[in-house]
């Protein structure tokens, strides 16, 4: 059946540049990939909160979130648009989640314990900075879909700490997940630094081999 790999972290951490490394990696080993990011969901609720209630636009046509429960509403989304892609999933595939979020204990109490039990999880632990500038030079330089705005108010009051060096921990003691199922890279320099590593979580997550690093 389907794997589920979720992939988080803070934004500007990587995760779409490495999800879309991980679609061209499991292609060449022809496997397939799909993606869901929690930004989507978010982005359609901003776009219907009429009153301004929930959320406000910032620069760059982004969005602040003025009431956080819609971060927790997000997930449980997320959850039933990839159940229901899961229904008709190909067995050689990779489902691809991407959220950011704060506080992992709580975002993964959004989840159905059913939903994460059988699922791999990628944290890229990237120090705030660093997130901050990749932002400013994808907004200046937008090349992708992914490319969007994240102010500095929304780092300043939510995005202001990121629990990741816990995720093994909080996953196993609340969850019993392996530990090989658990994958935590500092992505504070260039992608080539941490390719491999990344190419050799997917590998075992396929169980196949990871031919010439590739």
């Amino acid at each position: 059946m389907a794997v589920k790999l979720l992939v988080f972290g803070l934004p500007g951490s990587g995760k779409s540049t490495i999800a879309r490394h991980i679609t061209i990696y499991l292609k060449d080993r022809n496997w397939e990939s799909i993606h869901f990011s929690d930004h989507v969901i978010l982005n359609e609720m901003f776009h219907a909160d009429s009153e301004g209630k929930l959320f406000r636009p910032t620069d760059h046509g982004g969005f602040d979130v003025l009431d956080f429960i819609v971060f927790d509403l997000a997930l449980r989304m997320l959850e039933q648009e990839v159940n229901q892609h899961l229904l008709s999933a190909k067995q050689e595939e990779i489902v691809l989640i991407e959220f950011a979020r704060n506080d992992y204990l709580r975002a993964f109490q959004q989840f159905s314990d059913t939903f994460l039990q059988d699922a791999h999880f990628l944290h890229l632990d990237v120090e705030i900075e660093t997130c901050k500038r990749r932002i400013h030079e994808r907004t200046a330089h937008p090349s992708t879909k992914d490319d969007f705005f994240v102010s500095e108010y929304i780092f300043n009051t939510y995005y202001n700490k990121d629990d990741g060096q816990e995720i093994p921990q909080i996953l196993e003691r609340n969850y019993r997940i392996d530990k090989q199922r658990i994958k935590v890279i500092k992505n504070n320099g260039s992608f080539d630094d941490i390719v491999e590593e990344i190419n050799e979580f997917v590998a075992r997550i396929g169980e196949f081999e990871n031919l010439q690093g590739s």
